[in-house]
């Protein structure tokens, strides 16, 4: 059987075309949520075209978003209760050539790869192997893959970069790209109404909104020297940082816009001519579509379209200004891989013996 493990909305989407490509193959599979973001998770759920979860692990502090270490404590402490209540039974019910699958850098894919041992049971990493060589630049992310990759039996590594991080390991398999790949060219691009030109605005991370210096610099810069309007999106845990760093937003330039559905959002990145983002999950869809990009960390993971259409800032308010003024030099076209991410993992659990 193969379960998948995953509480945030950028896992579900990332994790969504393996299951529908396990669909198509009428190949059995469980899902269970941990809830560690609840902003927009679960109302994406059915449009990625997931059913109800097997199990819901736990439910974040009272159903609202982590924002704080004590509040990461306690989900910590939800799931341990849940493992311990429920671990007999699950053994007794998950057949014991199971894998469970966990994506990426977050606390639920530690918790994932933990729940495989504790049962028992095999675990694959997907997006395994990357590296940005600092473990306090992106935190606590990067130490989050590094034990991930010492817990997991299956490493699915997107670029020769990622699999030469994990050479002393066995069982690793280079996915040629990875499975973001699958999530954005399975979307028909959708022409904005107005034709107007924008840039997109994306900054969420905990270290960019915890320092208010970094936040009011980089918020002016963009509100003074962007070229264009842009949409600023935010979520319940970013919108106060962001936009009080702007007392006069001025509504014809910048576009306060809530979190939306990840189809949406791609439309938006497609028909932008710059974005702004700390999310390395956007570097990446970004790279493939060639839009000029931003990265705006000390560090990045990810070596998707840096020297070519993606810049990082390693939080240089000159870099973001330098970008502002010449963007346009960095458009790429799209990016089309020659093979599936999605395929080649599926293929590989069917050989193993998982996906029957």
């Amino acid at each position: 059987m193969i379960i998948f493990i995953f509480g945030t909305t950028a896992e579900a989407i990332k994790l969504a075309p393996i299951a529908r490509r396990l669909d198509e193959r009428q190949v059995p599979y469980e899902y269970w949520l941990t809830l560690q973001h609840t902003s927009g998770l679960i109302e994406t759920l059915p449009k990625l075209g997931f059913r109800e979860p097997e199990h819901i692990i736990a439910n974040t502090v009272n159903g609202k978003p982590l924002k704080s270490y004590g509040d990461v404590l306690r989900w910590t402490v939800q799931i341990g209760k849940w493992l311990l209540m429920n671990s007999r039974n699950l053994r007794r019910s998950i057949p014991r050539d199971s894998i469970i699958l966990v994506h990426g850098d977050t606390m639920t894919s530690v918790v994932g790869a933990v729940i495989a041992k504790w049962l028992r049971v095999d675990s694959a990493h997907v997006e395994a192997g990357l590296r940005s060589g600092n473990w306090r630049h992106p935190f606590p992310e990067e130490l989050d893959r590094r034990i991930v990759g010492k817990l997991a039996k299956v490493h699915y590594s997107p670029s020769p970069e990622s699999t030469a991080n994990l050479a002393p390991r066995k069982n690793v398999v280079f996915t040629r790209g990875n499975t973001a790949i699958d999530a954005v060219l399975d979307q028909d691009e959708r022409p904005l109404s107005n034709g107007e030109k924008y840039g997109v605005v994306l900054l969420h991370r905990f270290e960019l909104l915890a320092n208010p210096n970094l936040v009011s610099q980089t918020m002016t810069t963009l509100a003074a020297q962007s070229p264009l309007p842009f949409h600023l999106f935010v979520n319940d845990y970013s919108e106060k940082a962001l936009t009080s760093a702007l007392p006069l937003l001025d509504p014809t330039k910048i576009y306060v816009k809530k979190k939306v559905g990840h189809e949406d959002f791609v439309n938006y990145m497609k028909n932008a001519e710059f974005i702004v983002t700390d999310s390395g999950g956007i570097q990446e869809e970004a790279a493939l579509l060639g839009v000029p990009t931003l990265v705006h960390r000390i560090a990045t993971e990810r070596g998707e379209g840096l020297g070519h259409n993606v810049v990082l800032s390693e939080w240089r308010i000159d870099t973001l200004s330098i970008f502002l003024q010449s963007f346009e030099s960095l458009r790429r076209p799209v990016s089309v891989p020659a093979s599936s991410p999605s395929d080649i993992i599926v293929n590989d659990l069917t050989e193993r013996g998982y996906a029957r």
